[in-house]
């Protein structure tokens, strides 16, 4: 287990829900590598690394209304600044995300155990309700395989209806779904990285398996390229990679062609895999994901499908 620290009882009350019954706000000493291929950095590294620019972004955070430095500490920061780069946009995302915040009352409730299943039932009538009844069961499935490595969530996105979803939805409640998601992630990766004191992030799975390009809508398109905007401003360094798999022969082969003149890091973030035809592409999971616990439509050696949320 991690060496942790204390904190103190008054900190304890006002800080993230999901950290309930937790001493430490982030753990000292960080956990040894779950696999060999782990390669999560030391939270504390990065912060003694980024110490100069926390604290400037602290600076100019202190005398915000919503700022609390028992939620808003060196990790929290350190995520803005990992993806601004510089203060001044670190800052001005990170006020952004205090109000945004605020505004849908992300600080009150530790979602983490909510599943799609009881979003679904007919009380519920939010946008995200909406969404996730027009679409199959198996269209999302948000899992924790291991416990001290982060959220792993699979997308069927044959199962995800476009046009049917435009007809349902207003622009307005297309949010929602897409703030679900967010929340649940950034909620049990914050959990993860402050107990294993490892930087953790998520890593997402498409299927492309049954999806064909008469069912793309543009306006569902373009409303989703908006929602990931906002969200991407407000949970800043939780997408580790996105793993689009099984494309059609078309795709595979453009993306063959193209890739090697992409920059590393671009393919590190996405890329298309065919792991069922190609070994080597299932040696890209193994840093998030053990073979025994990944589906078979993606490679691994589960049968299981949908898969449960936990293990």
């Amino acid at each position: 287990a991690a060496t942790t620290a204390t904190s103190a009882a008054t900190e304890q009350e006002e800080g993230w829900p999901w950290m309930k019954g937790i001493d430490a706000p982030i753990a000292v000493k960080a956990i040894d590598p779950v696999v060999k291929e782990d390669a999560r950095p030391a939270v504390v590294d990065l912060i003694d690394e980024k110490r100069e620019l926390i604290d400037e972004v602290r600076s100019s955070l202190k005398d915000h209304p919503l700022y609390n430095i028992s939620k808003h500490d060196d990790l929290w920061i350190l995520r803005f600044v990992l993806s601004h780069k510089k203060v001044k946009p670190a800052v001005k995302a990170a006020k952004y995300t205090l109000e945004f915040r605020q505004k849908y009352k992300l600080d009150e409730q530790d979602i983490r155990d909510v599943d799609i299943a009881s979003i679904k039932k007919p009380e519920n009538t939010d946008g995200k309700a909406k969404y996730y009844r027009c679409c199959e069961d198996d269209a999302f499935l948000f899992t924790i395989p291991d416990p001290q490595r982060g959220v792993v969530i699979f997308i069927r996105y044959a199962a995800v209806p476009q046009h049917k979803l435009i007809k349902e939805l207003t622009e307005d409640e297309w949010l929602s779904p897409f703030m679900f998601i967010s929340e649940f992630t950034f909620q049990w990766v914050d959990y993860i990285t402050r107990t294993t004191g490892r930087l953790t992030k998520t890593v997402r799975f498409c299927d492309l398996v049954g999806h064909k390009i008469a069912d793309n809508n543009r306006e569902a398109i373009s409303r989703d390229g908006k929602a990931m905007g906002i969200m991407e401003d407000c949970y800043p360094q939780m997408l580790q990679s996105l793993f689009v798999c099984n494309p059609p022969t078309w795709l595979e082969v453009t993306w063959a062609i193209f890739r090697p003149l992409l920059p590393k890091r671009v393919v590190q973030k996405v890329d298309i895999l065919s792991p069922k035809k190609n070994k080597k592409h299932k040696q890209r999971f193994y840093p998030h994901i053990s073979e025994d616990k990944l589906p078979q439509r993606f490679g691994g050696t589960r049968t299981e499908w949908p898969v449960q949320s936990r293990g």
